[in-house]
Formats: structure tokens, C-alpha cells, sequence
């Protein structure tokens, strides 16, 4: 995970999700168990699943609120474009998924990865 400050003091933080799952398993009585359980059972098949090719969630976080995430095939390319994100940032390079583009050359993304 990557934590920084751009020019304009604005904190940026820039991690993998380790858990796809959404997180809802706050939910009261034994549903919530039953969940927790079935999601126990899964975990080992989904770590096995991460270092068999599916893909990874970066997400992007300004000032504690989300403003981009990446899906990035492979633990070393994931982490290749976490370090190029958090450069973007300390550079006032980073551009967010919804805003217009910056003129200058596009940045080189690692193979495999969704931007949305």
C-alpha cells in the first residue's frame, strides 16, 4: 500500500483488495455466520484462484474517498502499476477515470489491465 500527499496536499492511498467479496457480513443473527462460514470454505479456492491468473482490484483513494480502480493481472504487474500510479500522483500526472485526459503521452500500463 502506498500513501502519499500530492502538491496540493491532498492524501492519496493506493492498494490491492485482498477480498473481492462485498462487505456485508456485519449482518446480525446466523445469517451473517452462515456467510462467514460459506465464505471460510471458499477462501482457500479464491487465494488459489489469485495466483492462478485472476485478475487483481487496485483502488485509488483521495482524501479517504475513492476515485479510480484498475484490474491488474498478476501479483508482479499489479504491483508495477501501483508504483506507476503513485508516481503519477507525486507528479500531478494522475488523471482520474472520469475526468478529460491530460495532453502529454499516455502512460505505459502493464499487460492485463482494466481501467474502469
Amino acid at each position: 500500500m502506498a500513501v502519499l500527499t500530492d502538491h496540493n496536499g491532498t492524501v492519496w492511498s493506493i492498494k490491492r483488495r485482498w477480498w473481492s467479496f462485498p462487505d456485508f457480513l456485519n449482518l446480525l443473527g446466523w445469517v451473517g455466520d452462515l456467510i462467514g462460514v460459506l465464505f471460510m470454505i471458499l477462501w482457500p479456492f479464491w487465494l488459489l484462484s489469485k495466483f492462478c491468473g485472476v485478475r487483481w482490484v487496485i483502488t485509488i483513494n483521495r482524501d479517504g474517498e475513492r476515485v479510480g480502480k484498475e484490474r491488474v493481472r498478476g501479483w508482479k504487474n499489479s504491483k508495477l502499476r501501483m508504483e506507476a500510479i503513485a508516481q503519477e500522483v507525486a507528479a500531478g500526472d494522475y488523471s482520474e477515470p472520469d475526468s478529460e485526459p491530460q495532453s502529454g503521452p499516455e502512460s505505459e500500463l502493464p499487460p492485463g489491465t482494466i481501467v474502469y
